[in-house]
């Protein structure tokens, strides 16, 4: 009876703004852009977080049948999970907060916006802060000034940015901006004829499955090392790559969404706050490079950002 009682106060409170929205129990969508390890990854890591403070979840992916694209509606939040899942979301403009994640920030910022979006709708996106990337750099590579970065309309922005970051840190860069995958490797010919170290961005108009190979190919034969986003680029032979694990990504989003429930707005658009550095020794020794450990550099870069 005294537990009844306490619930309907708890309630009757929440009702009235007296209590988070934290404080009861809400029905939070996982919306996957397909089934894959990576994302099922991140999506447990959501829902432990979730979890965690009482809330329900349930997980769907794409393609939806139309009783599930019809039950959206019946969410406090729902959360997607790669760029796909975003735009389906988007394109139904759902009265519910909306967290987007593991997908880049150029996709993020393509989704259709309303005047109250920037309250409503967040993300936390998959590329790492143009900032940081240039700082693992300069700790890694401290003799190598020149960097390239070769980007398509689709990325142009974080170009942009990463040129911005790599000036502050004085050092020497070179941006081109492609039209067409067929300018590619003439592209990177040319860029690369003087060494340089070649940053590959999340951008799959230009670095996806059927051009990795070539890229780090022509980039060796320039005796040019190349940094990753993601640890197939290292396994593939790229010098080192900086990314954050889908689980790293899933718990952020879900320290948000528990954030954005219980306060019914959601935090700002963030880059991932955890990250991962992997190297390949072999590409090193073969480029003839002084590299660190891992662990070494990934603790260096925490430091620099303050990092507990």
């Amino acid at each position: 009876m005294l537990r009844a009682r306490r619930l309907l106060i708890c309630l009757l409170l929440a009702l009235a703004g007296g209590l988070p929205i934290d404080a009861l129990a809400a029905q939070v969508l996982l919306l996957l852009s397909e089934e894959s390890s990576a994302f099922s990854e991140a999506a447990e890591a959501i829902g432990a977080e979730l979890r965690s403070a009482g809330h329900r979840t349930q997980s769907l992916s794409l393609p939806l049948r139309a009783d599930e694209t019809a039950a959206l509606a019946g969410n406090a939040l729902i959360i997607t999970l790669g760029t796909r899942a975003a735009q389906t979301v988007s394109s139904l403009a759902p009265r519910s907060l909306v967290l987007h994640t593991l997908l880049p920030r150029s996709a993020f910022e393509k989704l259709t916006a309303r005047s109250d979006d920037f309250r409503r709708v967040s993300a936390v996106f998959i590329d790492q802060p143009a900032s940081r990337q240039i700082e693992l750099l300069r700790i890694a590579l401290p003799d190598w000034p020149r960097v390239a970065f070769v980007t398509s309309r689709e990325s142009s922005d974080l170009g942009q940015r990463l040129v911005a970051s790599a000036r502050d840190k004085r050092l020497r860069p070179v941006l081109e901006r492609l039209n067409d995958e067929s300018e590619l490797y003439p592209t990177l010919q040319r860029v690369l004829a003087d060494p340089a170290v070649l940053i590959a961005v999340p951008d799959a108009t230009l670095y996806n499955n059927r051009t990795i190979s070539n890229i780090l190919l022509t980039a060796y034969h320039q005796r040019s090392p190349v940094i990753g986003f993601s640890p197939a680029y290292v396994k593939a032979g790229a010098l080192f790559a900086l990314y954050s694990t889908p689980a790293q990504i899933g718990q952020q989003a879900g320290e948000a969404a528990r954030a954005g429930l219980a306060s019914g707005s959601l935090p700002p658009p963030s880059a991932p706050r955890h990250f991962r550095v992997g190297t390949n020794r072999y590409v090193a020794r073969s480029l003839g490079i002084n590299l660190e450990d891992a662990a070494v550099l990934q603790e260096r870069l925490e430091r620099s950002e303050g990092l507990p």
